[in-house]
């Protein structure tokens, strides 16, 4: 059955994330660029976004599903649900093979159709540009942050509703096995917005064979040795004339889920149902400390976005990035012939040592009982433990339930930079999934890239500056 959907007061919400997207677009210095190698891997990468990349809405607020407990599941033969996503290549190819064997082995009869898209924008905007009597997607997997650029007509179903059902929901001993480091972000004002899916963790990617040969004995893990660390391997191409000067530390990455790491790492909160502020101690502290070591020469913004190729050059000793980044990685290491030893860690800092971690959800749009509880069924199959081995394999996410580490014990050992990160996850934090992230993370990156910029060290200003534009673009009804 079709879902008729107006889309009134959305292209003003659009414009504004748009606008947010410019303010963040100030150019940070360069340095000479790094050869292009002759291996890619981007297709192992499960999310389009960068750190200027697609800009946040706000929110919608999820309704009560009308589902009933009394569907007949002989009336959901022939049910066809579709499934919407803002990945392509590898992700696309991996998510169409297990919708297209779900829609074969389900004993329902239900069939699945993918509809990718090339980013979260084209995602949005996909939707966006439907006319009244078009039929919205049944599932969209998407951050949670943009549930309202779907439009304040979209109304999205209470999981909660299934997750608990007795008949069609998870057992209390599957609900256990669930990680609620992920679903945590995803239960607003006592519903559950979304199911996790494929999450991703952002870690700093380190080279501890450089970092013997420097003369230190592993990887820092603590704000001393951090700068020390880097500060030398910035000493040592100095020095080398077959580097660039200015080069050998950390990367600067204005991503903002990298920023929100070293925030948290300073004892920062991103709250879930309050607008995020950062002219406090952790700001000051997490941001000042990046702009003294920034100061002191120690780190260094580069020409290109991703750092890959700097590391393996030995012009990076460490930069940040997510975990799908692997494969990426390797592939650089085996252009550059390099065969340092390198691995994953957290941020230090007084806080400790932590890594971040985010999930897309998978909302399931209002209609039918039988069309809701058909997508339902669908996404309990991508959360089950044999499938979600199958994404971490193929996409090097993390599992969202703990038995699927059972089955991943050769990957792991194949990919130990991935176990490293699967470690940190006893100290992980998850980013909020709220509307006021969504817009304040955009804020943060400009106000980050000012400050680093700013010869003055007056990060104070930049914070209060900050604050006060997150409010705003947050409190305006737009």
């Amino acid at each position: 059955m079709q879902r008729k959907i107006l889309f009134s007061g959305m292209r003003g919400m659009f414009i504004l994330l748009l606008a947010l997207l410019a303010i963040a677009s100030c150019a940070p210095e360069v340095v000479p660029e790094v050869a292009e190698p002759a291996f890619t891997a981007t297709q192992f990468r499960t999310s389009t976004r960068t750190a200027t990349a697609e800009p946040p809405a706000a929110a919608v607020t999820a309704t009560q599903s009308f589902a009933t407990v009394g569907v007949d599941p002989k009336d959901l033969q022939g049910t066809l649900i579709r499934f919407a996503h803002p990945w392509v290549g590898r992700p696309a190819d991996t998510l169409e093979g297990i919708a297209g064997e779900f829609s074969r082995s389900n004993p329902w009869g239900i069939k699945v159709e993918v509809d990718p898209h090339s980013g979260e924008t084209a995602l949005v905007e996909s939707i966006m540009q439907m006319e009244v009597g078009d039929d919205l997607p049944d599932v969209i997997a998407a951050p949670v942050y943009l549930r309202s650029s779907l439009g304040e007509d979209v109304s999205l179903v209470d999981l909660g509703f299934y997750f608990n059902n007795p008949e069609w929901g998870f057992s209390l001993a599957e609900r256990e096995d669930i990680l609620m480091l992920f679903l945590e972000p995803f239960e607003i004002d006592g519903q559950i917005i979304a199911m996790p899916f494929i999450p991703q963790a952002t870690v700093l990617f380190f080279n501890r064979s450089w970092a013997l040969d420097l003369g230190f004995s592993g990887a820092p893990r603590d704000l001393d040795a951090f700068t020390r660390q880097n500060c030398e391997a910035t000493f040592a191409n100095w020095q080398d004339d077959d580097k660039v000067g200015g080069t050998g530390g950390w990367a600067i990455n204005l991503d903002p889920r990298v920023l929100a790491g070293w925030y948290y790492a300073f004892g920062g909160v991103l709250p879930e149902d309050e607008i995020p502020l950062f002219n406090n101690q952790a700001g000051k502290e997490s941001f000042g400390y990046l702009w003294d070591i920034k100061s002191q020469g120690c780190i260094w913004f580069a020409l290109e976005p991703d750092h890959q190729a700097y590391f393996a050059k030995r012009l990076a000793l460490m930069y940040a990035g997510q975990l799908d980044q692997i494969a990426v990685q390797t592939g650089w290491m085996n252009t550059a012939s390099n065969e340092d030893e390198w691995e994953v860690i957290g941020f230090p800092g007084p806080e400790g040592e932590l890594i971040l971690v985010e999930s897309p959800g998978l909302m399931i749009t209002a209609s039918t009982p039988e069309e809701e509880l058909a997508t339902w069924l669908f996404i309990k199959h991508l959360l089950e433990p044999e499938i979600q081995t199958q994404l971490v394999e193929s996409l090097f996410t993390l599992p969202v339930r703990r038995s699927a580490m059972e089955s991943l014990t050769d990957f792991a050992e194949e990919y130990p930079q991935w176990a490293q990160g699967v470690a940190l996850m006893e100290s992980a934090r998850a980013l909020p999934a709220s509307k006021e992230w969504g817009i304040a993370q955009w804020l943060l990156q400009d106000a980050a890239n000012r400050i680093l910029q700013d010869e003055s060290g007056n990060v104070t200003l930049y914070l209060e500056q900050l604050d006060e534009k997150i409010i705003e673009f947050v409190d305006t009804p737009r």
